[in-house]
């Protein structure tokens, strides 16, 4: 097996180093986006605003029918 040259130690050295930077440089310009456990809390909210909004929304219109029942039941103005 023949021995490595000074010049490829280097250069071996040299690319590893410039992929490190390259990875550095992609995580650095990612640290924006969302990650696993961000997506599951966004979901989690979700769930619950749903929800909440279905009783808002059931609540409403049991409100509304109890109002348009006692319109109805009132008796006539001129009866």
């Amino acid at each position: 097996m023949a021995a490595r040259t000074n010049a490829e130690d280097n250069f071996v050295h040299e690319t590893g180093n410039r992929q490190v930077e390259q990875i550095a440089k992609l995580e650095a310009s990612q640290e924006h986006m969302a990650t696993k456990a961000d997506i599951e809390s966004l979901r989690a909210d979700m769930e619950k605003l749903k929800s909440d909004l279905t009783w808002r929304i059931v609540i409403a219109m049991s409100i509304m029918t109890a109002i348009f029942t006692a319109i109805v039941r009132l008796p006539a103005a001129g009866a």
